[in-house]
Order: structure tokens, then sequence, then C-alpha cells
């Protein structure tokens, strides 16, 4: 036993020398005792900003592995705030077993920082090794995340832990070290998608956030060595110590407040999105503010606590859950009162009139400047005081759930834990069950009522006061709060003699807008298609007088369903195979007898999925390719943009198959496609791309045009399609230019390529 001992004092010698040249580096740094404190709020607001930083990238790259449907996303996600629940557990329970937490802190950032560095080229396996299976993809994916989840998840205990010994309030320590962790989070999320995804892309955001995580390590291995650990119990003030507590209680209510705090998260971004449309900004920009709400909420608890020492604490949570649910109705309700009956709908749709969010030009005007900021001012409308009064929420139930002193670390993990399965629950059961089944506004109803429930718990208020207020809003709330579809049905355009076709399901929100032979088609949001469709026939005659002979075709994206119609009228067409995302979309859809019709031709295969994933997991060859999915700048986009991709499409062609992408910007897009074939036809609005090359045969085209009736035949022949050039052509118009890759999406994080065009004087 003795040997055993001698050799573990030999390891943590060597690792943690006292005679060496770093033992005398803080000295020369000058970190005495008393600044230490102010080193971890730096270090802690740093490490928040990585963690954030290196979720939003790794998310993102996932969806490589994983694909992009609701299914995978949820995956990633739940697995995501899994680890962190896990390791906070693990962190916890760590925390009160060792008299070193700082070694532990210092090892874990190591081990993060060095996870991350290495984590772009175990991505880089992971996708090539998860191609044959949509099970084995989603193992994969989430045994790459729990590593560094679980890291993380450990910090905030042991760092609680750490400063408890070293004589600081447990409630305070809680709110003010949250705060610093959460604020740094807020801006790691902003930072990561404005700043360097767009101009540095997804690797290298990694690449940052693990410099970030490895100084942060060194920081806190020079501070220990500064000033050592002092061993002593936390201390817990008078008025704390006199509160009822909720101990074992605590944890089931945190999970609900978990639960339903995700909830809210995921109806307030399908709400969101349909406005401020499926930018890659949205997201982000959502989550900073959801983020800096919790940290200034943690903040001014604290702050509020010191100037009422002697307020009931176990009832304030409750009254604090209360408030967010009315917050919510309040809100979400005053919204479609006030955009329905009053000018502040000009608002509203002048919001949902915009397709980029935030715009990618200086404002000039009161609406230009709406259109640059919207993005964060609507997320800030609906979002910011709930997640204020989530923010104080957490270290006020961690302090009514701690029971005595040398507990700070299991109690702080076990509440994180408990946070983040609720978190978890509430993300799957939102996602999947409630919005489809019960729409968005009976989804909120339900959270909000939830959450204005927890206040009959509110003791200090007598039991008759608190049931007649919970019934009272209950009963107005059922009255008054917008029913299903009302939402959406207002936000959307209804122009007049219009049918509407309204669903929401586990892939968003979608609005189908038909008046004769006019039909519109809104995906959260945002336009997809419209009919008449002459605009996509011409596109498919001029790609078709390209191919030497059409038997089998690969449609990725329906849309309103030009593009399938076009192809279903090649004379010698066995088999078109439609790769569609948005399960929704085509139940939508299916309400109108065109397109059901069009859907049950029996040449066509309907295949729900992400196009990507399909190319990548059949080895079936194809004579027509033909893509349209989305705009450019869209969140995930780049996937079916980027070089890769085409690359991909290109070893999925016949000899002589021909490969149509729709363009919406040109100069990057026509660069990225030739980059991944030898032989390109550049368009305005689309490019034609081939193995061999590309020849017109006289006469094909002309026969499909001949397939549509007399009237679409005009004015498919009217239609103009003007021909820019050439491969030879495109490297003289995109000099300069960058190219889509996977881990560098140029178009779909817009603003980076806007700031190169300015900077560098790109035409």
């Amino acid at each position: 036993m003795a040997d055993k001992t001698d050799r573990l004092a030999g390891v943590k010698r060597s690792l943690f020398p006292r005679d060496t040249t770093l033992q005398r580096i803080p000295a020369i740094l000058k970190f005495p005792a008393q600044s230490s404190p102010a080193l971890w709020r730096m270090v802690f607001f740093a490490t928040g900003a990585a963690s954030i930083m290196l979720q939003v990238s790794w998310q993102r790259l996932l969806t490589l592995v994983c694909g992009v449907g609701p299914v995978s996303i949820t995956v990633v996600v739940s697995v995501y705030m899994l680890g962190l629940g896990l390791g906070s557990l693990l962190g916890g329970y760590l925390a009160d077993r060792t008299r070193r937490p700082a070694q532990w802190y210092f090892a874990i950032q190591l081990c993060l920082g060095a996870f991350s560095l290495l984590s772009l080229p175990f991505l880089a396996l992971l996708e090539n090794s998860a191609l044959s299976s949509q099970v084995l993809a989603m193992l994969y994916s989430s045994a790459f995340l729990l590593m560094p989840t679980l890291a993380m998840g450990m910090t905030l205990p042991l760092l609680i832990k750490e400063l408890s010994q070293r004589g600081e309030n447990f409630l305070h320590s809680v709110a003010h070290y949250y705060f610093v962790n959460t604020l740094g989070a807020a801006f790691g999320a902003l930072f990561s998608s404005y700043v360097l995804i767009s101009l540095l892309g997804l690797d290298r955001t990694v690449y940052v956030a693990a410099g970030i995580e490895l100084l942060a390590g060194a920081a806190i291995y020079l501070s220990w060595n500064a000033t050592g650990s002092r061993s002593g119990a936390g201390t817990v003030s008078a008025p704390e110590a006199a509160q009822p507590k909720l101990l074992r209680l605590a944890y089931p209510i945190v999970l609900l407040a978990g639960f339903l705090g995700i909830g809210y998260e995921i109806v307030w971004m399908r709400v969101l999105e349909t406005v401020l449309k499926a930018s890659p900004y949205a997201f982000s920009t959502i989550l900073a503010v959801y983020l800096l709400g919790i940290a200034l909420g943690s903040r001014l608890l604290s702050r509020y606590l010191d100037r009422h020492p002697a307020l009931e604490r176990r009832s304030l949570y409750f009254v604090l859950q209360a408030l967010i649910g009315a917050y919510v109705l309040l809100s979400v309700g005053g919204f479609y009162y006030l955009t329905k009956y009053t000018a502040f709908g000009e608002v509203t749709r002048l919001s949902f009139g915009y397709e980029l969010h935030p715009a990618d030009t200086l404002p000039l005007t009161p609406a230009g400047f709406f259109h640059m900021f919207d993005i964060v001012l609507w997320p800030v409308a609906l979002l910011f005081v709930p997640t204020l009064l989530m923010g104080a929420s957490f270290p006020l139930i961690s302090a009514l759930a701690l029971g005595g002193p040398n507990t700070e670390g299991r109690t702080l993990g076990g509440i994180f834990f408990c946070n983040t399965m609720g978190n978890v629950l509430g993300g799957v059961l939102s996602g999947f069950v409630l919005l489809p089944a019960l729409g968005t506004e009976r989804t909120l109803l339900i959270l909000a009522l939830l959450s204005i429930g927890m206040f009959l718990f509110a003791a200090q208020f007598a039991a008759k006061t608190r049931l007649r207020l919970c019934a009272g809003v209950v009963a107005v709330a059922a009255l008054l709060f917008p029913g299903a579809g009302q939402l959406y049905a207002l936000v959307h355009p209804n122009p007049a003699n219009t049918e509407r076709y309204l669903d929401e399901g586990i892939d968003g929100v979608i609005m189908t807008l038909v008046n004769g032979e006019d039909v519109r088609t809104y995906i959260d949001g945002l336009a997809h298609g419209g009919r008449p469709g002459t605009v996509f026939y011409r596109e498919a005659v001029e790609t078709v007088a390209f191919t030497t002979s059409v038997k089998r075709a690969l449609i990725i994206g329906y849309g309103t369903g030009s593009t399938t119609e076009a192809v279903l009228r090649i004379p010698e067409l066995e088999k078109a195979t439609l790769v569609e995302l948005n399960a929704t979309l085509l139940r939508n859809l299916r309400k109108i007898e065109l397109f059901d019709r069009m859907l049950s031709d029996k040449r066509l295969d309907v295949v729900i999925d992400d196009g990507r994933r399909v190319l990548a997991r059949n080895n079936e060859r194809y004579d027509l390719i033909m893509i349209d999915p989305l705009r450019t700048t869209t969140a995930y986009s780049n996937n079916l943009y980027s070089r890769e991709f085409f690359a991909l499409a290109a070893s999925r062609l016949t000899d002589g198959g021909v490969f149509m992408v729709w363009m919406d910007e040109d100069r990057v897009m026509p660069k990225t496609v030739c980059s991944a074939f030898p032989y390109v036809r550049i368009y305005e609005c689309c490019c034609l791309a081939s193995n061999q090359p590309l020849v017109e045969r006289r006469g094909r085209g002309e026969l499909l045009r001949r397939q549509f009736d007399a009237v679409e035949q005009e004015r498919i022949a009217k239609c103009p399609l003007e021909f820019v050039g050439d491969q030879v052509t495109q490297q003289e118009i995109s000099s300069g230019y960058p190219i889509n890759e996977d881990w560098r999406p140029v178009c779909e994080y817009y603003l980076g390529l806007k700031i190169r065009k300015k900077v560098g004087g790109l035409r």
C-alpha cells in the first residue's frame, strides 16, 4: 500500500512540479492571490464562449454525417445536452471528493482543448464510415459528442467547489459564475456565426475555440500554482441558512423547469423562423438572446437578494416560474392582437416580406435599419424577459437544494443534471409530440399554464389567493389566446379569392395559397417555387437539350413541383426519384388534386430524406440530376452547394449524364461547380455540368416543350434564359472569389462574402 502511495505521489509531482520554471512563472506574470478571482472570471467567460463556438460548429458539421432532418438534429442536440448533464453530475461528485478541484479543472480544460484540436479529423472519419447506415451515423455522432460534453459539464461544479473552499458564499458563487459563463456563451454564439464562421469557416472556428480552451487551462494552472487551494467549508449566510429548503423536492421541480425552458425555446424558434426565415444567423442570434437573458437574470438575482436578505426564497422561486408563463401569454397574445388590429401589423409584414435576415446592405432608411436589426429585435421582444426569470431561477433553486456544507459539488451537479435532462425531454416531446399534434398556439398555451400552475406552491401566499389567481389566468387564456393556426394565418399573405392550406408538422410550418392556376408555397415563412412554373420548365427544356437520353432521373427539392412535372413529361423516362426533406410539405400539397395526381405517378419514387445522404448511400447512377432545393443563404444550404457535394453528384452521373443546379449567386456558385466538373454551361439563374463535353442535341429540348399544352408552350418559348458562358468564362468572372466547401460555407454565411467584396474590391 505504501509503495502504491509513493508511486501516486511521484506521478502527482511529475504532473504538478513545485520546483520548476513553471512554478516561478506566476510570480513573473504577477498573479497574486487576491487577483485569482478576477482571473477565473476571465477564464470562465472565455470557456463559456469557446464551448458555444464548439457547439455551433460541431452541430453544423455533424449534419454532414447525420443529415439535416428534424430527427437527426434533435438527436445531436439531445446528446449534447445529455453529455452536459452527465458531466455536471460526475463533476459534482468528484468535486466533493477531492481537495484540489482546480487541478481537475486544469486537467479537464487541457483534455477538452486537445480533443477540440483533433475533432476535425475525427469528423472526417465519421462522415466516411457512417455513410452506409443512419443508425451508425447516429451512434458515431453520439459517441463523438459525449466525450467533450462530459468534460464541459464537469467544470462548473468543480469551480464552485474551489470557490467554496476559499470561503465564498454558495448562492453568490453560483449566481456570479453562472452569469459570467453564460455571458461568455452569449458572446460566443454571436461571435462564432457573425465573425468566425462567416470570415474563417467552420474548421478555423473550431481551432480558435480549441486555443481558448488550452489557454484557459494554462491560466488556471498558473493561478493554482500562485495561490494554492485552501481547505475549508463554504460559507452560508445567516439569512440563507434560515430559509426553508426544497432539498430532494428541488430535483423534480428543476426537471420540470428544464422541460418548460427548452419547450419554450423550440416553440419560439418556430415562430421566429417563420418571420425571420431560415437564416443561418437566426439560431445563433436567438441563442445569444436566450443566454444573455439567463446570464443577467442570475446576476440580478444575486444583487436583489443582497438588498432583501430576509425574502422568503422558496416562494420567490415559484413566483418566478409563474411570471415566465404570464409573460409568454402576454407577449404572444399581444403580438397576435397588435398585428391583427393595429398599425403594428405593418411591422410584422415588413419583417415577413424580407428574405435575408440580417440584410446584406447598410441601412439608409428606417425600413432598412429595421431590416438590419429585426433579427435581434424580435427575439429580444419575445425571449429576453422570460429568460431573465429563468436565469434568476437556476442559482436560487441550487441554493434551496443545498443540504449543508461539503455538498456544494453534488448539489450543483445534481441540479444541472436534472435541468439538462428536462431540456432533453422538453426538446423531444415538444418537437415530436406536442407541436405536430397540437400546433404552436396550443403547445405554447400548455407550457405557459404549467409555468403559471407552479404558483400554487408559493406557500407565502394564501391558498385561496393562489387557486383563484391561477383559475382566473386559465379562464382568460382559454378565451383570448389565439387558436390553432391563427398565428401563421395572420403572418402569411392573405390575398382575395385565395384558398389557404396550412399544415404544421415535425419539420415546420407549411402554407400554400391557391388562386386558380396561381400557387404559392411557404416553408417556415420562406417562399419555395410557384406556379405557373414557366421558368422551371424553361430550365428543364434547356437541360434536356444537352442529354442523349433520360431514362433515370433524380430531383432534389420539390417546391411546388414544376421541375418534377417537367421531368415526368420526358417521353423516354422510366423512373424518377424525388428526394424531399420536408414530409409536411408533401402532406399539405397532397390536399390539392394537381399535386396528389403528380406525386402518385407510378414512375415517381418519393423519398423523404436528406438529398446528400441519399446520394452518398446508394450507388445508383442517373442520366439527369436536377436540384433546386433552397436559397444558398438558407441555413444548412451549403450541404447541397459545396464542392464536395458537387463531386458526389458527378460520381453518380452516367456517361454523358447532365447535372443542373439552380443559382441565386453568380460568382462563388459557378466557381464551385467548375471545381467539381470539367464541363460547365453557366446561365443567369442556373448551371449545367457534366463529366463529358456538353453538346446540344437538336430537337430534344423542343420535344420536351411540346409535351406541355399550347398556352404553356408559348410561355416557355418566350421565357428568357440568358447564357453567360462556359468554364473558361467562369475563370474570368469569378477570379479572386472563394469556393463553397463543406467546412467553408461561403454563400450560406453570406455576411463574410459581403465584407470580402467591400474590403477586397471583388466585382
